[in-house]
């Protein structure tokens, strides 16, 4: 009896290391990216704890790049090597659930890379098979205390102070270009290498309010157009709204036209390749880059496109292009502009004699309270 027990125990925990070795290889990223001069990129990826990450990187004309790091958010160090050519399947244990930074830096001035990076992981259970890799962002507060030296009421004095009146003088809706340039995209099967994916990024004008100043924005619209024809199309948009144009239009590019809803709609190229473009924030970027699932804000796929927008909130948004050519590469002309209300403000100064208290300085502890963003696994 007692020999058949040590056999099964045997049998049980020879079973163990057999189980976790039929464990899958996951990947979690496979891409290319292009690290310009004196530049830097940052992926962020969640992992289970009992993960194993399996971590591979190779230059593509094997050059050096400067520094390759994996650390465990936030800023604990697991790997970290300089002058880097190629790294062949780089293990690291996950201790806990966490979301891993990895960092590739270019300090060369004048020559960008070209890396080749897989990502995967292998879980330690069947649990966590299904596990999210992907990060999202939180808001978080810092608090932190400062001492501070405040007034306190002592007494009164009779003075003669100067009075601020601010009168509007001027209100106007002026057009801002945000973003106006040819952008060439590459075809799939490019000798190079670059990927046939790109975003742009563009941010609106900040919104501004001071005594003498207000600025709010309106509205915002873009216009995108392929190839030699663009730049023609665009040209014919000028002159037909240069054509009608009576009063206030008159002062408008064709963009600005169409925020303050002066004109339906704009001509595109009829001719040439295709592009998909999409309108995105960063995250949905992200996604982009990386071929997976993303929700655009606008998208399209033709000779050209427009759109507009009422935000009222200035913030940084993406343009996402890809060219399916199989052959040839696409110039893409994009124009990005705002519509700014603003608003002009005249001080009428006047005297008046006052009681003013007087005040004496206390110190007091202030808390400062500082927000900021955490990436944090998915779940």
């Amino acid at each position: 009896m007692l020999i058949r027990v040590i056999i099964l125990s045997f049998i049980l925990f020879a079973k163990v290391p057999f189980a976790l070795a039929q464990m899958p290889l996951l990947e979690v990223a496979n891409l290319t990216l292009k690290i310009g001069p004196k530049s830097e990129e940052v992926l962020y990826y969640g992992f289970a704890k009992g993960d194993k990450i399996i971590f591979t990187f190779k230059e593509e004309e094997q050059k050096e790049l400067t520094e390759v790091s994996i650390e465990e958010f936030p800023e604990q160090i697991r790997f970290s090597d300089y002058k880097v050519k190629s790294i062949r399947a780089k293990h690291i244990d996950v201790n806990q659930k966490s979301v891993y930074v990895f960092k590739f830096v270019n300090n060369q001035a004048f020559k960008g890379r070209v890396c080749h990076i897989k990502i995967q992981r292998i879980p330690e259970t069947d649990l966590t098979i299904d596990f999210n890799s992907q990060v999202r962002w939180i808001a978080s507060y810092d608090t932190t205390f400062q001492i501070e030296t405040r007034e306190v009421l002592s007494g009164y004095d009779t003075i003669f102070s100067k009075n601020e009146s601010w009168e509007l003088k001027k209100s106007t809706l002026e057009e801002f270009v945000v973003f106006d340039k040819n952008q060439k995209v590459a075809s799939r099967a490019n000798l190079g290498g670059v990927s046939n994916r790109i975003c742009i990024r563009f941010e609106l004008p900040p919104n501004v309010s001071n005594n003498s100043r207000k600025q709010v924005l309106q509205g915002w619209a873009y216009w995108i157009g392929v190839g030699e024809e663009a730049s023609m199309v665009w040209t014919e948009n000028v002159k037909t709204i240069a054509g009608f144009a009576q009063g206030v239009i008159a002062i408008y590019s064709p963009l600005g036209g169409l925020v303050a809803g002066l004109v339906s709609g704009l001509a595109i190229p009829k001719t040439g390749d295709d592009i998909y473009y999409a309108i995105t924030d960063s995250v949905q970027a992200e996604l982009f880059l990386s071929k997976k699932t993303f929700l655009p804000i606008d998208w399209g796929k033709g000779k050209g496109g427009f759109g507009k927008f009422n935000h009222t909130q200035p913030s940084a948004f993406y343009l996402c292009l890809e060219n399916d050519n199989y052959l040839n590469a696409v110039d893409v002309t994009i124009k990005v502009v705002a519509l700014i209300d603003t608003k002009i403000y005249a001080n009428q100064e006047t005297s008046k004699q006052v009681i003013k208290p007087r005040m004496e300085k206390v110190s007091v502890e202030i808390p400062v309270i500082t927000p900021k963003t955490l990436p944090v696994t998915w779940k």
